[in-house]
């Protein structure tokens, strides 16, 4: 073998083993795989978008490749209020709060007053989006991925909160 094939071969064959390496590399860059939730309680497989006022929709909030949180409460329900105590001295709640959008189905902006430095909160004042929806309890959650596809949802304080938890784990 001449000189010049031995030096085309250990090019070549250093190429090849860079490509292995970014290929490995990547495989990790996508979204995390994981199994499916075992909360589902809703029949809904895609949330509706909605308005936030102006020209930004719920959608325009989605975190791109990333799994996203939608919680349904109110100031007024005390299951919600403990739900939201109870994630915030779980060991995963930066995790939960980083994609965590809230609809909150009060009043007045004075009610939810108490939450406005913790996550961000739409006022649903007319309950538009809850009925849209299809909700008949708070809290409510849905995990949805970036497309707004419903990944897991759960209702009730106990449900709400196991599905939260399966969040922070699959998504540390």
């Amino acid at each position: 073998m001449s000189k010049k094939q031995m030096v085309v071969r250990g090019v070549l064959l250093a190429i090849t083993f860079a490509m292995s390496v970014l290929a490995v590399s990547m495989a990790g860059c996508g979204p995390k795989q994981h199994d499916p939730y075992s909360q589902n309680y809703s029949a809904l497989e895609k949330v509706s978008d909605f308005s936030l006022g102006g020209d930004v929709c719920y959608f325009d909030k989605l975190q791109t490749g990333e799994e996203n949180i939608l919680l349904f409460w109110s100031s007024w329900c005390p299951h919600c209020e403990s739900l939201i105590e109870k994630v915030d001295q779980m060991d995963g709640k930066d995790v939960i709060k980083k994609n965590l959008f809230t609809v909150a189905e009060d009043k007045d902006l004075d009610d939810i007053e108490g939450h406005k430095d913790d996550f961000p909160i739409y006022l649903d004042q007319d309950e538009s989006v809850f009925e849209s929806f299809g909700l008949e309890h708070i809290p409510s959650v849905f995990v949805v991925n970036d497309q707004g596809e419903v990944l897991g949802s759960a209702q009730g304080e106990e449900d709400s909160l196991a599905l939260l938890q399966e969040y922070a784990t699959y998504n540390k």
